[in-house]
């Protein structure tokens, strides 16, 4: 019995050091991950914009949790980008950053975040084909059903379903900016 009583506090002191340790690990690491996102992020935004003279993260907007990024050029609004999640890709969630111009049709797109698979889903993360499927699309003169669905978006051949995700991601993001559209531009941040 004492020598049970034994093994179980060494494994508990163990146990312990371990997580002191991680937990070390973690506080080390966790703003280095921060900043690596953010900066990915920007980067992203920047691609997705209309070409602009100001700094869409310094002037970005919040509302209601979501985060707007205005591109403008001699201080008028000439696009925004923003983000579109959905829970519909074929192996879970796919994060999107959307870049709109000003008359609210799509200027880029680009992956933030999928777990789809490799050769067929992840082969959306590719610029070029985002801009081919969705680039100059706007929310109320797209059907965005798939091609094959009778709709307007195109899909990579053996990735419909990541295709479909996509396009509710664009379509929802979209819905969501119009509906906030007059309040960015009564936000006093920017002139839209």
């Amino acid at each position: 019995m004492k020598e049970a009583m034994n093994l179980s506090l060494r494994l508990a002191l163990i146990c312990a050091v371990a997580a002191l340790a991680l937990s070390q690990v973690a506080s080390f690491t966790a703003e280095p991950i921060a900043t690596a996102e953010y900066a990915a992020k920007m980067e992203a935004v920047i691609a997705v914009l209309p070409y602009h003279d100001n700094d869409p993260g310094t002037d970005a907007v919040e509302l209601d949790l979501r985060t707007y990024y205005p591109a403008m050029k001699d201080g008028a609004v000439v696009g925004w980008a923003f983000r579109g999640v959905t829970q519909l890709g074929y192996s879970g969630e796919i994060e999107v950053m959307i870049g709109v111009d000003a008359s609210g049709a799509i200027e880029g797109m680009r992956i933030l975040r999928h777990a789809e698979t490799p050769g067929l889903g992840a082969n959306y993360s590719d610029a070029d084909l985002l801009a081919g499927f969705f680039g100059g699309k706007t929310l109320a003169a797209t059907d965005w059903r798939m091609s094959k669905d009778g709709g307007d978006i195109d899909a990579v051949t053996g990735a419909t379903v990541t295709g479909r995700a996509l396009a509710d991601a664009v379509q929802n993001a979209l819905k969501q900016f119009a509906d906030d559209l007059p309040r960015l531009a009564t936000s006093g941040e920017v002139d839209a």
